[in-house]
């Protein structure tokens, strides 16, 4: 009868997976969990003040900008989670207090209000026209009881002309008047020059903002999270300064690009029985960095 391994370096559930066989576990490292960390906890208390927000004639709003890559659309849909639609048959009406929709890519209002329709999963006329549309989401965010719109993406309303861009952004103080609903634009940084063009957009949204990481406390702190969380056999001690170190300067300081470096460095830990990860392999391992990738495809190409 062979004896449980004690795998101190992990957390409860990764330590349960660890014997598990190399497909789950690459699986489930690929699959990835909710890190709460610092930045994203302030970003959700804020909006989850936002959602409280008693209704009033002008609500407050708020408008999150990120580098690209740097978690913003994860804590929107993490919101999302803590919030979903009451989907209860015996009701006769769903109750959706958040509804999170992608600008369009243009500022395009038909397109922006049929994609509200969309996510509310309701009917409509392919025909309608913008007015038409605009009642009906209205009317919608009444009966259903919406009190937070998201609206990710937010930056590509600068892709469309001057005044495209004004009415979009009209359109959005409209509905935010006429329905009493806060509303959470995210985008990249261009999404400043898309507010700010306009002195009542600026004054309506509060920014927040989510800067790329520093190779500091936090950073190891994360990173020896991560390490918790992937059923490796063996402790990598990723936020030891020479691993981190080196993790930071592959990604580059963005998010999204470091859970993916140390997932494909968890995975290759395992395809190499190696169980763990070194710092030879975060130089090794074949992953181009973000700020290299159009440059690559490009070496690609010739």
């Amino acid at each position: 009868m062979s004896t449980p391994h004690d795998y101190a370096h992990l957390s409860e559930a990764a330590s349960a997976m660890a014997d598990c066989n190399d497909e789950k576990r690459i699986y489930a490292i690929r699959e990835g969990t909710w890190l709460g960390y610092k930045d994203a906890k302030r970003i959700l208390a804020r909006m989850e003040d936002l959602l409280n927000y008693p209704r009033i004639t002008r609500m407050p709003n708020m408008l999150l900008v990120a580098p690209s890559f740097n978690g913003k659309t994860s804590i929107l849909e993490r919101f999302l989670s803590l919030h979903p639609p009451d989907l209860d048959p015996t009701n006769e009406i769903t109750i959706c207090p958040v509804v999170l929709v992608e600008a369009p890519p243009k500022p395009d209002i038909s397109d922006f209000y049929t994609r509200i329709l969309d996510v509310l999963m309701t009917p409509y006329k392919p025909t309608a026209s913008v007015p038409e549309k605009y009642s009906q989401i209205k009317k919608l965010f009444r009966q259903m009881e919406v009190k937070m719109l998201i609206v990710d993406e937010i930056h590509h309303l600068i892709a469309g002309s001057l005044n495209r861009q004004q009415e979009f952004r009209n359109a959005l103080k409209s509905l935010g008047n006429e329905t009493s609903v806060a509303i959470v634009a995210a985008g990249i940084e261009d999404a400043y020059n898309a507010f700010n063009t306009d002195p009542q957009m600026s004054s309506r949204f509060t920014p927040e903002e989510l800067p790329l990481w520093r190779a500091n406390n936090e950073f190891g702190a994360l990173l020896a999270t991560l390490e918790q969380r992937m059923p490796l056999r063996k402790p990598s001690t990723l936020k030891a300064p020479s691993s981190m170190l080196t993790i930071h300067m592959r990604s580059e300081g963005t998010l999204g690009d470091m859970c993916d470096l140390v997932k494909e460095l968890a995975v290759d830990a395992i395809r190499t029985k190696t169980e763990c990860i070194t710092v030879e392999r975060i130089n090794e391992l074949t992953w181009v960095p973000p700020s290299k990738r159009k440059q690559y495809r490009r070496l690609k190409a010739t």
